[in-house]
């Protein structure tokens, strides 16, 4: 620093020597010396006219007075100027002074102020092109010079780039697509540590800017350094001579594995989001083009990018930086503008913002637009969904006839039933007292469950999302296990799919556990005629749910474990309403277990968002399997792991905002209705 201020002061005496000695150098135009010369020659010529006509006097007057006035003009001008001179001179002395010059951010600001005083002063002084050629000359004006280090603590800003919102934006998603060892090599350019030691990417491009004729050396340099730093096994490539020949092999092998890398990122980027829309038919996936329609419309005011749409499974993604408030405020600017520039794009197409993999092993994941198209339609085939659902109905029936088996009246009376039909004799037998058994049953399971589907279907109609036509999923050890509802159209928000998957299973719950207790009243009060003919469930059953064995225990047994606690073949006879409440209360319980895609797994992905409702699921999942291993007899759980495993096991399409979480109520509530699940269960 010390050489480049000794240069301003040589650049000062330079325009002493210019200003009081004009033949010397660069001489202004308009200088003092070169007034003196026109006046005589034009004295001259002056006088050589008068002798042949006597009328140009007065011309020739004024025009030496005009020389005069012009003479002192130029004589006051360049007094000021030395004045400007001597106390630039001062300054740059003083500055010079100063201990360990240089090294602060405020003096190298005051380093750089004296340099453009200087360059004023001397375009002021001379001529364009004698300023050019004068500053060229000086080494603290040379745009190659290095010996003006910026300061790397915190690089300047203040200087006044030139940059249009359109370059600036291009600036900085073109820095995201660049691999590591570059990023780092640009930074120590613009005199940053390392490329994640920037927290100002505008700031940065800035830097980049004004530092953008440094040197080739240096930059090989810099980058050889980045190279060996960042990338694996790069600490193997080293110098063989001054040339700067790279060890090919071990080269090829550091670019090879850092082109792994960035193919496993790209891939892990859509890990998280279901095989519906991973896999989703390449005819409606949006292209390149599609992708940059949105991504012209982002700025420095809605969503920074910090790389250009990249192409993943399903789509594309850009990630970058929320400039709203919000996530919703973000998408809200941005449909807003591609329904003003592009009206058609929002009939195929759709914009999330979410939460994926991150690239960088610092942090777990990163925010990212994703572009996908606007519908997903449904891996599973209708004709295979219908097949199942009829055999799930069919179960169904059979599974509840079945309730009755171990009642030897009921078995008698049908087996005679059965005999007089063979006969043929017409009007023998008489149903109806089995009829008026088994249909309440029947209506109990299907209030509690069209009840769910219609707390389903009432939120997908006030949210706007569309869903199929519910399948029915078959199960050994129930009735049925669920009805599965896909969704085909994205929620907006976490909190929409939170209501969506809360209602549904809640309300079923609330219904079974109503008819529970009511069946359990009419138990105790039906006649001796119609007990006799009661169906009935073995203790080892409803020991399967703790919160159902304790209820059926305390109503009909006075709660201290006469009922529960007999052989678990011990059949209870039961009210058809109490036994419909209770195989109820089970099946929607397994849709509140928070694992993949079922109710339950919903509201924890809306509560805990995508990547942890991944890792508390995983948990869930063997929790529940470990369980299953030391269960005997009815194992509930195994049965539905087992059907979980082929048709639930993959997360909910993406929301249009996956940032904002539910609100504390919802998850205190999420979190009752699990606890709920896992009394009801969890064996006794």
């Amino acid at each position: 620093m010390a050489m480049v201020a000794a240069t301003l002061i040589l650049s000062l005496t330079m325009m002493l020597v210019l200003c009081t000695h004009p033949a010397m150098g660069f001489a202004p135009p308009n200088s003092f010396a070169t007034q003196q010369t026109h006046h005589h020659v034009f004295q001259s010529a002056s006088i050589l006219k008068s002798s042949n006509d006597n009328s140009g006097d007065e011309a020739r007057r004024l025009k030496e007075k005009a020389d005069q006035y012009r003479n002192e003009a130029e004589q006051l001008r360049l007094s000021l100027g030395l004045k400007r001179i001597e106390e630039l001179k001062d300054d740059i002395v003083q500055f010079m002074t100063t201990e360990e010059f240089g090294s602060t951010e405020q003096e190298q600001k005051k380093f750089t102020e004296l340099k453009a005083r200087v360059e004023e002063l001397v375009r002021s002084s001379v001529g364009n092109e004698e300023a050019e050629a004068m500053l060229a000359g000086l080494s603290s004006f040379s745009s190659n010079n290095n010996n003006i280090m910026p300061v790397q603590s915190s690089p300047s800003s203040d200087v006044n780039v030139a940059l249009t919102e359109e370059e600036m934006k291009s600036a900085i998603a073109l820095l995201g697509s660049l691999p590591i060892p570059v990023k780092d090599t640009l930074a120590k350019t613009a005199g940053y540590p390392d490329y994640d030691s920037i927290i100002n990417l505008e700031e940065f491009v800035n830097n980049l800017y004004i530092n953008k004729d440094a040197s080739t050396e240096k930059l090989r340099r810099l980058y050889f350094q980045a190279f060996a730093k960042n990338i694996p096994g790069g600490t193997d490539i080293v110098v063989k001579d001054s040339n700067e020949e790279y060890e090919i092999e071990g080269l090829s092998k550091a670019i090879q594995q850092q082109i792994d890398e960035r193919m496993q990122n790209s891939t892990r980027a859509m890990e998280l989001f279901p095989r519906v829309v991973q896999e989703a038919d390449e005819a409606i996936l949006p292209r390149e083009i599609d992708a940059n329609v949105v991504f012209q419309l982002l700025d420095r005011t809605t969503f920074m990018a910090v790389e250009k749409p990249m192409q993943v499974e399903g789509g594309y993604i850009i990630r970058g930086e929320n400039k709203r408030k919000t996530a919703t405020q973000l998408l809200e600017v941005i449909d807003e503008k591609l329904a003003k520039e592009s009206p058609q794009w929002q009939d195929s197409f759709q914009i999330s913002f979410v939460e994926i993999y991150a690239d960088s092993s610092e942090q777990l994941f990163e925010d990212a637009l994703l572009i996908t198209p606007n519908k997903f339609a449904p891996m599973a085939n209708k004709l295979f969904a219908g097949v199942v659902t009829a055999i799930s109905l069919f179960s169904s029936f059979v599974y509840c006839i079945d309730t009755f088996s171990e009642n030897e009246a009921v078995m008698q009376r049908l087996k005679e039933a059965s005999e007089q039909a063979t006969s043929g004799i017409v009007g023998a037998y008489d149903l109806t007292w089995f009829n008026e058994l088994l249909v309440p049953m029947l209506v109990t399971l299907g209030l509690a469950q069209g009840l769910h589907e219609a707390g389903h279907l009432v939120m997908s109609w006030s949210k706007g999302i569309k869903m199929t036509p519910p399948t029915i999923l078959p199960s050994q050890a129930l009735p049925y296990l669920s009805f599965q509802n896909r969704i085909k159209t994205s929620p907006k928000d976490y909190t929409d799919l939170y209501d969506f998957a809360f209602a549904g299973p809640v309300t079923g719950l609330t219904v079974s556990f109503i008819a529970l207790l009511f069946g359990l009243q009419l138990t105790t009060e039906v006649d001796q005629s119609v007990a006799q003919l009661l169906p009935s469930l073995p203790v080892g059953f409803i020991t399967q749910s703790t919160l159902g064995g304790t209820i059926v225990d305390l109503l009909l047994g006075g709660g201290d474990g006469i009922l529960i606690n007999q052989d678990p073949s011990t059949q209870i006879p039961l009210h058809p309403v109490a036994i419909g409440g209770f195989l109820g209360m089970i099946i929607h319980a397994f849709d509140l277990v928070p694992v993949g895609s079922t109710d339950g797994g919903r509201m924890s992905q809306a509560v805990l968002g995508r990547v942890w409702h991944l890792t508390f699921s995983s948990l869930v999942f063997t929790i529940l399997f470990l369980s299953s291993l030391f269960n005997d007899g009815f194992n509930l759980l195994l049965g539905f792991l087992f059907i979980y495993s082929f048709t639930q096991r993959d997360m909910e399409i993406p929301c249009r905002n996956e940032i904002d979480r539910v609100d504390t109520g919802r998850a205190v509530a999420a979190f009752v209705s699990w606890v709920l699940a896992a009394l009801i269960l969890c064996p006794l």
